[in-house]
């Protein structure tokens, strides 16, 4: 729950413009990493932050608790039965900041993470080369270059790089995908011409006063995509603002099977995005700070702090997923079938729906194609 609150907080204080792909859960394990060595006041505001205070999380089960969500999650990425889940967390310092032992064994024991130091006064440039080599590397080279340029101020870094496609359970057919209009920020002046998926089938929907829900799962059932559609082309933000890790789990409790016609746009995007100030805006501030940074439990030597928060997301949605796949046949009776069509813009959750608390791994904002 601490995850899915910190996911709709992030979203709401990023500009509601933009198209957003975040990976909260990958995130949340780097800024679960950097709280393992705050303390005092510092670990206070990330723990408010991070929405373990509200979850009534022990700070003890905070780090157990990801550890054993990331082996459940991880355990079927790259299967033919499941997904394409490449993830690469680290936290890069000034090698200035010698990190204690203790800290470096057990968050790398816990988090699977990498922790290096860096020369980043003397040699900014290879320092960014090796952050980008080493983010190619875990991802598979879906995400080659993240950094373009390193300040040699820089004392730390944490970096998320995140790159998903899954594989549909019943793929959209190919031949049924056809151009049709999307209301780039749900306005008519900006109609825009885009690749439709359709297809006909019983899916898991519901429908509320300001909007609809529909679901659309991965093989392999752990891991399904929700698409959330406001009532009106404008309603995208009073969408955001009302979404609680409540309401989620309300909203997936009441799918239920409904004969569809749905016509859901092709899309590819990357995000990228330093999230420090979205992070001070959640009340994190003390870790960015000069002077009131209490990263104790990670070096004895005093002035660390936190330079930059990068996120760099990859999401593609398609017809059938990662690899091509045989469409699936489905038959439905003659009766007319509802439509959801989504031409304007939308908010879509993927969700881990193989365990009870519907952790959300990507959530993403698509307002303009």
């Amino acid at each position: 729950m601490a995850n899915n609150e910190f996911a709709f907080n992030l979203l709401r204080k990023i500009n509601d413009s933009q198209n957003v792909f975040l990976a909260p859960f990958s995130i949340s394990q780097v800024f679960g990493m950097l709280f393992y060595g705050a303390r005092g006041d510092t670990a206070k505001e990330l723990r408010n932050a991070l929405g373990y205070q509200k979850a009534d999380l022990p700070n003890n089960l905070v780090h157990v608790s990801f550890n054993l969500y990331m082996k459940e999650v991880l355990q079927n990425r790259n299967s033919s039965n499941g997904y394409d889940l490449n993830t690469a967390n680290a936290i890069f310092v000034n090698q200035n900041f010698p990190l204690c032992f203790k800290y470096r064994k057990e968050v790398q024991d816990l988090y699977e993470a990498s922790i290096r130091e860096l020369d980043f006064a003397n040699d900014a440039g290879q320092s960014a080369e090796e952050i980008n080599d080493w983010a190619k590397q875990k991802t598979n080279g879906k995400i080659d270059k993240i950094l373009d340029h390193m300040s040699p101020s820089t004392l730390m870094v944490l970096l998320n790089a995140v790159y998903f496609k899954g594989i549909w359970k019943v793929p959209f057919d190919p031949r049924r995908t056809s151009e049709n209009a999307f209301y780039n920020n749900g306005m008519t002046s900006q109609r825009k011409m885009v690749p439709m998926m359709s297809m006909t089938n019983r899916f898991f929907y519901t429908r509320f006063e300001d909007f609809q829900a529909l679901e659309l799962p991965y093989k392999g059932d752990r891991i399904s995509m929700l698409i959330l559609l406001p009532g009106q082309p404008d309603g995208l933000q009073a969408l955001e603002h009302s979404i609680t890790p409540e309401k989620l789990s309300d909203i997936l409790e009441k799918l239920h099977i409904s004969k569809l016609r749905v016509l859901l746009p092709k899309f590819e995007f990357q995000f990228e995005k330093d999230l420090t100030q979205n992070i001070i805006a959640l009340g994190a501030n003390r870790i960015f700070r000069p002077g009131e940074a209490d990263l104790s439990g990670m070096t004895s030597n005093p002035g660390l702090l936190v330079s930059k928060v990068i996120h760099k997301t990859v999401v593609q949605v398609n017809e059938e997923g990662s690899t091509a796949t045989a469409v699936t046949k489905v038959h439905v009776s003659r009766s007319s079938p509802r439509e959801f069509v989504v031409n304007y813009p939308f908010l879509f959750v993927i969700v881990e729906r193989g365990s009870k608390s519907n952790m959300i791994l990507f959530l993403g904002r698509v307002n303009v194609l």
